[in-house]
């Protein structure tokens, strides 16, 4: 399987920021094979911000799905994982934080560490702040990684105004129309729900009523993925699933997606997730027998 660029910020680690403890952990990923990722938890708040691509989350049996600009969390000791215990294709940044319950929390006030606390629990799970959230979220890195005296101010300032922005987006940064938007969610779910749909980009505009220019570009920029794109790896997505969690032989799940052959969901398969479909399922059974 390929490696996927990162980068990471540890409070552990020797370039640590003694004067913001509240921040645990902070990094980058770019996903470019679909890989695993198990059950885990953490002691503080996480939230991971999608850049690009699309990712879906697991927990309580429920399976939130982030597109670009979405922001997904977990509370302190929320034991997650990706869906279907996969992390898909994408491009994203994540950071945790501690509860705001001890005194002087990133050097607030305690009516307004109260606040933070109250809105943090209040929360929705997936939360879309728009691609603004990737500028906030780079002055925070930028701020970690500079030298200036005043670097621990900087960084405090950044962190705060990321988590103002996640907790109380501004509405106005949604710049669709409202019902477009909800044309695209619809089509979107049918993507998911029929993976062996086979639309052109004609007939998806159809739907959507706008041109087939004017579709490419908007289901782009919504969803970060081209929509061929964002088609094939939900296909995959529902295979990796299907091998896990079912018993049907690779080429019955093949004609189930809607492949002319079981080679073709073969190569695709390997192509997105960097395995083959046996081997991801045996990959995923040894896995699962050694929790």
């Amino acid at each position: 399987m390929k490696k996927s660029p990162r980068w990471t910020y540890d409070i552990n680690t020797e370039n640590r920021l003694l004067g913001v403890p509240e921040l645990l952990l902070f990094g980058f990923d770019e996903i470019r094979s679909a890989m695993p990722l198990s059950y885990h938890q953490h002691a503080g708040y996480e939230f991971v911000l999608v850049e690009r691509g699309k990712a879906s989350w697991e927990l309580d049996g429920h399976v939130y799905e982030t597109k670009a600009g979405d922001v997904f969390h977990t509370s302190p000791g929320e034991i997650h994982r990706g869906g279907f215990n996969v992390i898909e294709p994408s491009r994203f940044w994540w950071f945790i934080v501690t509860p705001p319950h001890s005194e002087g929390w990133l050097r607030l006030p305690q009516d307004e560490s109260e606040g933070f606390r109250v809105a943090l629990e209040a929360l929705p799970r997936v939360t879309h702040t728009g691609l603004q959230a990737v500028d906030d979220i780079r002055k925070l890195r930028n701020a970690l990684n500079s030298n200036i005296p005043l670097r621990t101010s900087a960084t405090r300032q950044a962190l705060l105004g990321l988590l103002l922005l996640i907790l109380q987006p501004n509405q106005q940064m949604v710049s669709l129309a409202e019902d477009l938007l909800h044309q695209l969610d619809a089509l979107i779910v049918r993507i998911t729900e029929e993976p062996q749909w086979r639309p052109a980009i004609e007939e998806m505009a159809d739907l959507v009523r706008i041109s087939p220019s004017h579709f490419f570009r908007t289901f782009q920029e919504y969803t970060g993925l081209p929509p061929m794109v964002f088609i094939e790896r939900a296909r995959i997505k529902k295979a990796c699933g299907l091998l896990v969690e079912g018993t049907d032989t690779v080429t019955e799940i093949a004609n189930e997606l809607g492949y002319a052959s079981s080679q073709h969901f073969a190569t695709v398969f390997k192509r997105i997730t960097g395995m083959t479909p046996i081997q991801w399922r045996k990959f995923q059974t040894d896995r699962n027998d050694s929790l």
